[in-house]
């Protein structure tokens, strides 16, 4: 059937009506009909208005939020606060209905379903399935506690209040135990963003809280379930009940058994390195919206089948990344923030003046602080510190980022100390390691010589067979430009491609010939990191961390040549290593390399290798001592302690004395019956003396590599007048020495800090 002015065609439907359809896109401006209005007839042009608008309007707030500290999210809520009934419906009604009518907010609000639905894949994509399994007794209780128990209570009590409070309307007896509910699940992703936020999701706290956010979904999913099969085998036959069951395990089953092989298939076809091809980044979010398609239908929330088949990708490269790198700019960007958008838009504060109904209050206010007390409680019984406990219940209790709005920033770090991201619950160091056990040793190289360098290091440090030495190679490469950090983990037998093999293959080649020249007495892993300069010092961390390794081995920012003149002096690697010292999980040593020799063979050490320990006390001297009597297993390596000690000097403290004398009475114990250590009384007045000492320990070459701790406080006669002349802090007094340009001698040097807990 025609229209009448002839343009826009009208369709005939069975029942012999009408409609006209309605052009989704405009013809111009220029052939706009006088007196037509093109923004509320053409959705796509109405649509691209109202995100102009919402996202000027965004960004116009979160300027003068943003200094506060406050998220974006909560911008984009305000944004839909000021767009609708709260204040623009209210005040220009007319205004706001014909900018934003009916029709078009069901069209955002499937956009923010979709969105939603890719989130939920991509947290699956980030989530490690392997830290369920590694999951122990703690995670186990503190997710479930926290989970099934308040679910329980709350929904009971809520039952109890529907029955006895008669000013409930029959239809919201539902509504208030589903809000009940709601209020006791600890949701995955909500946690991981919270951490993400707090840059705390690589500490032990985050690998805690996302454990037992991880179990408590877990458990939610499986509440769900048989709460949804059992309503539904009460509202309907067995025999339907059973069907949904029998679909929704299917799914699950196809994910696993077809879905996941693909995911496998796509990641071996694609070289180490290599971008994963288009083709098959279509190919999977064809299986992602089937599989929304397929769960919706079969009776599973639509989230469910994004999400499990977000947990069946490889997490990491070269999939995971480069489907997140696509996806994230389109759904971070722009649909998610619709939905927060949109919750402010239907949001009327006007209806605040009407008292909330008291025990709705009383639910969310006590359910929110039973679980909580319920979370710190069991934090409390594993020994957790209180300030961890009761972090990691605000944690498990967070509803979204939003609630981060209302802790400013000094309740954030009365809770949290940034600087200790990464600090863990027990004693990472040499010191405190078994001597009979292997050493657990990072060590970072940017060059093939940075490699030679800490391989000549670790030669002499090889324990026996029965206690293997385990070394972590990290290659780092400083990212520019807008890639995408990596932390790649190199198998053996890998083959690396053609971009990249060639700039960290001959770091391979060291550690890989290190490996094999020492069997049964060494295992190697090396790992690729690039990532930006300013965080870099993340990956070497992230990396010691979740090795429990005991000492970082990193790279001095000044290099020398062959003829002990200096070549290189990087800001960047200086900043590196600062950052490291602060945040590091375990013991670092900055090696400071001036061996002018090159061995034949890297597993080649002279007849006879001297070292040096140079002590004066505290925590990172005995560090050092501990790490130089760990290089003595061979008889080839000869050790000297010389311990400094101050003319009348009162000033050392009572328990780091008696410490310093129990770690020296047991090395001279030990020089007592091994001719390879020897211990020796240096007596100084000043810096000045100390100075003197050091120019002539170093002269002749006598020794090999110096060991020196960082930090020895302050107050010390000793070192009276070195620090105010310092440039160098983060080698300490006596350790700036060592790094002087002004030295000529081939003496190495490695300036210990030990873990700051």
């Amino acid at each position: 059937m025609a229209s009448d002015d002839g343009l826009e065609p009208q369709y005939s439907i069975d029942d012999g009506t009408c409609w006209r359809f309605q052009p989704v896109i405009s013809e111009g401006f220029w052939n706009l009909k006088s007196g037509e209005n093109i923004v509320t007839k053409r959705p796509l042009l109405l649509l691209e208005i109202q995100l102009a608008l919402i996202f000027i309007l965004t960004s116009t707030i979160h300027l003068c939020l943003r200094r506060l500290h406050f998220p974006r999210l909560l911008s984009e809520f305000l944004a839909g606060l000021f767009l609708g009934n709260s204040f623009l419906g209210r005040f220009y009604p007319n205004f706001s209905h014909a900018l934003f009518p009916l029709s078009s907010i069901k069209l955002l609000v499937t956009l923010t379903r979709f969105g939603y639905l890719f989130f939920m894949f991509m947290i699956g994509m980030k989530m490690d399935v392997g830290l369920m399994m590694k999951s122990g007794k703690r995670e186990w209780i503190i997710g479930s506690i926290t989970n099934i128990f308040p679910s329980f209570v709350l929904l009971s009590i809520a039952k109890h209040i529907s029955l006895k409070v008669d000013n409930i309307p029959p239809n919201d007896t539902t509504w208030v135990r589903i809000v009940s509910g709601a209020i006791m699940i600890t949701s995955f992703p909500t946690v991981a963003c919270l951490l993400m936020h707090l840059k705390i999701i690589n500490s032990e706290l985050g690998h805690l809280a996302l454990s037992s956010a991880l179990v408590a979904n877990l458990m939610t999913v499986i509440m769900v379930s048989l709460l949804s099969w059992s309503h539904l085998l009460a509202m309907s036959s067995s025999s339907v009940a059973m069907k949904a069951m029998f679909l929704s395990i299917s799914l699950v089953v196809f994910i696993l058994a077809v879905l996941l092989p693909m995911m496998f298939w796509i990641v071996k076809r694609t070289p180490e390195g290599k971008p994963v091809k288009d083709s098959y980044i279509c190919l999977v979010v064809i299986a992602l919206l089937s599989v929304a398609v397929a769960g919706d239908n079969v009776g599973l929330q639509f989230l469910y089948g994004p999400f499990t088949l977000g947990l069946a990708v490889p997490t990491g490269p070269p999939l995971a990344s480069v489907v997140v790198e696509k996806l994230d700019a389109i759904i971070s960007g722009l649909m998610l923030p619709l939905l927060a958008t949109i919750c402010g838009y239907k949001t009327n504060l006007w209806e605040l003046e009407r008292r909330p109904p008291l025990y709705l209050v009383f639910l969310v206010t006590f359910g929110l602080l039973f679980k909580m007390a319920l979370c710190f409680a069991s934090a409390i019984c594993f020994r957790m510190p209180h300030k961890d406990a009761a972090a990691l219940a605000l944690i498990l209790t967070a509803k979204g980022v939003f609630e981060l709005a209302i802790i400013n920033k000094a309740s954030e770090k009365m809770l949290h100390d940034p600087s200790k991201t990464y600090a863990g619950y027990q004693k990472r160091n040499v010191l405190n390691s078994c001597f009979n056990d292997g050493v657990r040793v990072l060590a970072c190289a940017e060059r093939q010589d940075d490699a030679l360098a800490a391989i000549k290091l670790l030669e002499i440090s090889i324990s026996t067979k029965q206690s293997p030495m385990s070394v972590f190679g990290l290659y780092l490469e400083e990212l520019k430009g807008g890639s995408t950090p990596l932390l790649l983990t190199h198998q053996r037998g890998q083959k690396s491609s053609c971009s990249d093999g060639f700039r960290w293959q001959p770091i391979i080649d060291v550690f890989n010939y290190f490996e094999s020249q020492h069997k049964k007495l060494v295992n190697v892993r090396v790992f690729k990191a690039m990532s930006p300069a300013k965080l870099m010092h993340e990956d070497i961390c992230w990396v010691a961390f979740v090795n429990s390794v005991v000492l970082i081995r990193l790279l001095f920012h000044r290099k020398w040549n062959n003829k002990g003149m200096m070549t290189a002096d990087s800001k960047n690697l200086r900043t590196l290593n600062c950052n490291v010292l602060k945040k590091a999980p375990c013991s670092v040593g900055i090696l400071i390399d001036r061996s002018r020799a090159r061995y034949p063979s890297i597993s080649a050490l002279s007849p006879s290798y001297q070292i040096a320990v140079i002590y004066e006390g505290g925590n990172d001297d005995r560090e050092a001592l501990a790490l130089a009597r760990r290089m003595t297993g061979s008889t080839t390596v000869h050790l000297t302690t010389f311990r400094l000690l101050a003319l009348n000097d009162d000033s050392q403290k009572e328990w780091d004395d008696s410490m310093d004398n129990a770690a020296l009475r047991a090395f001279k114990h030990e020089s007592a019956k091994n001719a390879n250590l020897m211990y020796k009384e240096v007596i100084v007045e000043d810096g000045v003396n100390t100075t003197s000492f050091i120019g002539s320990l170093l002269e002749g070459d006598n020794f090999d590599l110096t060991l020196v701790g960082r930090r020895h406080g302050t107050g010390s006669r000793i070192t009276a007048g070195l620090s105010e002349w310092s440039e160098l802090p983060e080698l300490g007094a006596i350790g700036e020495l060592l790094a002087s340009s002004d030295i000529r001698s081939t003496v190495s040097v490695l300036v210990v800090q030990q873990q700051i807990i």
